[in-house]
């Protein structure tokens, strides 16, 4: 949604506030009242009559994009910071072997992976997204497995327990997971709960466990609690997060890599 597509009557405090959701997916009251400067109370009573009105949904303590602006959101993230996420997919790629076994995760900056990929020999990857197969297709001499789960139209991801069960019958010597947020004190967190066991599974089997991000889901909006640094082993991004994310993945022995 842009501000083009928006109602003429919304306020210019409640465009800002679409713009704002749609640039992070989720967000929550108290961040709002924080950017915008005025109380939780008043943000409060932008989003219910955004809600009412069908252009934001309501959460308790935030607000999303309604169903139905889940494509056009995919779209915007897969270009928003695309040179960033190119240079993280080259950097996670140095990092993987010739016939290494790999699960490769949702997302735009998974697809990016995906790409640098490409010029590899012998990968062996299992992934629960269409496009990564995709991309990966290309090679003739990769072995690609595409999960079983319930498709989700905006992101042609497949998800769910479905997925989960079948992620158990294999184990891959690297996992390479999207996240909605990682925040100063060590989680990583999602937008949509129904991605909750699938990556918890993928930990499971993957003896290494990376993070993509570029630097926006640092301290992002996000309401899934997905994992902790104590659960995975490097994240890759385009820019040094600040001190206290650093720290804490000093803390708990999780190497970051800055692509050039």
């Amino acid at each position: 949604m842009s501000l083009g597509l928006q109602p003429e009557s919304l306020s210019h405090r409640q465009k800002s506030i679409v713009d704002w959701v749609q640039k992070n997916g989720y967000a929550s009251i108290e961040r709002m009242a924080e950017q915008f400067e005025v109380s939780a109370q008043t943000i409060r009573r932008d989003v219910i009559e955004l809600s009412e009105r069908r252009i934001l949904q309501r959460h308790h303590g935030g607000a999303s994009l309604p169903a139905g602006f889940d494509s056009l959101d995919y779209n915007i993230r897969q270009i928003n910071n695309a040179e960033e996420k190119k240079r993280i997919g080259t950097s996670v790629a140095k990092k993987i072997s010739d016939g290494a076994s790999i699960f490769i995760d949702i997302g735009t900056t998974t697809e990016a992976v995906a790409k640098a990929l490409i010029n590899h020999k012998g990968l062996r990857v299992i992934t629960n997204h269409m496009v990564v197969a995709s991309i990966l297709c290309e090679k003739t001499d990769f072995d690609i497995i595409l999960t079983g789960g319930m498709v989700r139209n905006r992101d042609r991801a497949l998800t769910g327990e479905d997925t989960s069960d079948f992620l158990k019958k294999f184990k891959v010597s690297y996992a390479i997971l999207g996240i909605g947020s990682i925040t100063s004190d060590g989680q990583l967190l999602d937008y949509d709960y129904r991605d909750f066991h699938v990556s918890k599974t993928a930990m499971e089997i993957s003896e290494t466990k990376f993070i993509v991000a570029d630097h926006s889901k640092f301290n992002n909006d996000a309401m899934i609690q997905t994992a902790h640094f104590s659960d995975i082993d490097a994240i890759f991004t385009d820019l040094d997060p600040k001190e206290d994310i650093n720290n804490k993945a000093k803390e708990y022995k999780v190497s970051i890599y800055v692509a050039d």
